[in-house]
């Protein structure tokens, strides 16, 4: 189908809204201090409601694919927004642990979850012609999305505190993804641009197939492993710098909290726009071709981490490592639509993301475990991260098509080379 009345593009304007305001996810470090001072919880206990946010998201984001085929992309993200609304006013009149626990950690992942999918499923379908851009930009506004409400959450504590900023934060974000759920509409069956023709097959390139997976066949192909694995293994690595900047950063370069602190900002940049920018090459390039060039700028940012004596040195090789994650997460997506379909995408791509959660917890507290066994020292993190990234790149490079159900090989092309 080629011809429909609705304009695709009012689609993407929904789906940076949307995914501006999921954005708070990532600024929770912002509260942790104020937390501690006001109540007197250690900073494990605090960090303890991410972990379970974190966890929340891919699962609850499958929940969500399932919800957005019965009632469609609008109200699955207006539901999703409600969640995070709940639990963001839950948190403000928290005075115990469980209830920052449960608001933060499972609500308000499991909204950002709920939601987190809308944009990503929708988008792959309005736009078979510039499938890592579109994902790319609706992952990446996630990522600036954190950047514009730490500045908000910076004022909004200043001027009526650490708790109460919760509530008003939940009322932005609930209005923000209304309003973008309003401009999201799904793509019919088979719809293709006026114009544009799948291309025909070529090595390296991204050939759109003729049979969508069900996430219950999905499970039963290598090929859902093989990209769970790099999946993880990207997030292992890049989660060992991300999770640590701060403290790496002083401990090799020398550098002042102060310094280090920019380079946290600087991270979140290039995360964001490494997500846009190789999400768009990974349409020309190829989506296994790009993972190979991020598994490799990855591994060998971490090889050279330890020798990065100086301010400008460490922040290079750190937002080498920020822009190779933001790459990942901005080609998964539409690596998850390429080989196994774009009508089932919203399901298949959050048992994909349950890799981040797998990764997200491994990759942190492998770093920890090794700075304490090491006298603070974090090399052997590098070279283990290293060595995951060669391996998810040689993953990458042998990556094959995945076989149809029921469908003869000769008739079927799919492939995410």
């Amino acid at each position: 189908m080629t011809n429909t009345p609705y304009n695709r593009w009012h689609c993407v304007c929904g789906a940076v809204l949307i995914q501006l305001c999921l954005g708070i996810v990532y600024i929770w470090s912002i509260f942790r201090t104020p937390m501690e001072q006001q109540f007197g919880w250690s900073t494990s206990d605090i960090s303890f409601a991410f972990a379970i946010n974190i966890m929340m998201i891919p699962t609850l984001m499958i929940a969500g694919g399932f919800l957005m085929q019965k009632v469609g992309p609008r109200l699955t993200a207006i539901c999703g927004g409600l969640l995070v609304f709940i639990g963001m006013l839950a948190v403000s009149f928290s005075t115990e642990l469980w209830m920052l626990w449960i608001g933060y950690g499972v609500f308000v992942g499991g909204g950002v979850g709920v939601s987190y999918g809308v944009p990503v499923a929708t988008l792959v379908k309005w736009f078979p012609d510039k499938r890592g851009l579109m994902t790319g930009l609706a992952v990446g506004a996630l990522g600036f999305g954190s950047i514009v409400f730490t500045q908000v959450g910076y004022s909004l504590m200043e001027s009526i505190g650490v708790m109460p900023t919760f509530a008003a934060l939940g009322c932005i974000i609930l209005a923000g993804v209304f309003c973008g759920a309003l401009l999201m509409k799904p793509a019919p069956d088979g719809y293709t641009p006026p114009g544009w023709t799948p291309p025909p097959a070529k090595a390296g390139k991204s050939i759109v197939g003729v049979y969508d997976f069900k996430p219950r066949e999905m499970l039963r192909t290598p090929q859902y492993y093989a990209i769970f694995v790099m999946y993880t293994f990207i997030s292992v690595a890049a989660l060992v710098i991300l999770g640590h900047a701060s403290p790496i950063g002083q401990s090799i370069a020398g550098l002042t909290p102060l310094q280090a602190s920019t380079v946290v900002s600087l991270l979140g940049l290039f995360n964001s726009g490494g997500r846009i920018v190789l999400g768009g090459i990974s349409d020309s390039f190829g989506r296994m071709r790009t993972m190979v060039a991020i598994f490799l700028l990855c591994g060998a940012a971490m090889l050279v981490m330890q020798h990065m004596h100086s301010y400008i040195l460490y922040a290079l090789a750190a937002s080498a490592v920020a822009f190779s994650f933001g790459g990942a997460a901005g080609v998964f997506p539409s690596i998850t639509a390429d080989v196994f379909g774009p009508r089932h995408v919203g399901i298949n791509y959050g048992v994909v993301l349950l890799a981040y959660g797998i990764g997200g917890i491994i990759g942190p507290l492998m770093a920890a475990k090794i700075k304490e066994a090491s006298s603070g020292e974090y090399t052997l993190a590098f070279w283990i991260s290293a060595g995951l990234c060669l391996i998810g790149a040689i993953l990458a490079l042998a990556f094959k098509p995945a076989k149809a159900p029921g469908v003869d090989t000769a008739q079927y092309i799919r492939t995410a080379a």
